[in-house]
């Protein structure tokens, strides 16, 4: 299945101070990204909340590209621009730039011949590939120009994938709003503690060394027909007290839905209701750790 993917977009990094520049501002361990490789990685606030989630491309020696996960790339460039101050590093967001998923191996080595694995970037004249993690091998083609038509069936294939591999989008209800660790986002190896100041850096460094996180990524499934929107509180049924917050949510099937939430961990055995009026029938499938 071929997928456009309209939720993720490119920004790049470009000049002589672009590593330099990313590794002061995102949490990731930038400097120890190789050339034709790339990382999970993440924008925080002074709070430590995760304005942006991405996947971090070095694509040349003074080139990073970005995979945005959610939100908006002009709005993250325009925050990002106010940090360059005389450094020597270009943002820009390609104009007709296009993601586009792959979960058939064969029709993707079909277009692009090379096809990358673990976090090697491939590199084809149709554009740059990498890998996702999961049960499900798939790939992502970073193409410079929009040809694919997203459909509202196969996006939500795609979103229930990711789901399934836990992998969440931050869109505009969810700025500022979660630690990456209450998106287990620590599992994918975002938050470095051992590398220079970075916004938010003292917080993700108390919480490694002093510990007191009590809140991670699940997976959700739900009796259902109704999809939550990301942002909708989650309650326990019996004190309605808030315990988390849906991330991202897709269909999975005739009267069930899956969801990513963040939820504390104490309410992972209590009955839960999610939004107004209240959904009930939810079970608590997984943990991502």
């Amino acid at each position: 299945m071929t997928t456009a993917l309209p939720t993720l977009q490119q920004l790049e990094i470009t000049g002589a101070d672009a590593i330099a520049f990313a590794q002061a501002q995102f949490c990731s361990d930038v400097g120890d990204l190789q050339a034709g490789h790339w990382q999970w990685s993440a924008w925080l606030s002074p709070q430590g909340r995760v304005r942006a989630f991405f996947q971090l491309l070095r694509v040349g020696e003074e080139r990073l590209r970005l995979v945005l996960r959610g939100g908006d790339v002009h709005a993250l460039r325009d925050a990002l621009t106010r940090y360059v101050l005389r450094s020597k590093v270009l943002l820009h967001v390609p104009d007709d730039a296009q993601v586009v998923g792959f979960d058939d191996r064969a029709e993707l080595a079909g277009l692009v011949g090379d096809v990358a694995e673990g976090k090697r970037i491939a590199h084809s004249g149709l554009g740059d590939v990498v890998a996702l993690a999961g049960t499900a091998p798939r790939w992502l083609l970073l193409k410079d120009h929009a040809e694919a038509t997203a459909t509202s069936d196969a996006s939500a294939r795609w979103r229930l994938a990711d789901i399934r591999a836990g992998l969440p989008e931050i869109g505009p209800a969810l700025v500022d709003e979660l630690l990456p660790q209450w998106l287990s986002l620590d599992r994918l190896g975002v938050v470095s503690v051992r590398k220079g100041c970075y916004p938010g850096q003292e917080i993700m460094s108390r919480l490694h060394y002093k510990g007191g996180n009590k809140r991670a990524l699940y997976r959700l499934e739900l009796r259902t027909d109704v999809q939550p929107q990301p942002g909708t509180e989650i309650r326990t049924r019996s004190s309605a007290a808030r315990a988390g917050i849906i991330v991202l949510a897709a269909p999975a099937m005739a009267g069930c839905v899956e969801a990513l939430a963040s939820l504390a961990q104490t309410a992972v055995d209590a009955a839960l209701q999610i939004g107004v009026p209240a959904i009930d029938g939810i079970r608590v499938a997984e943990l991502f750790a």
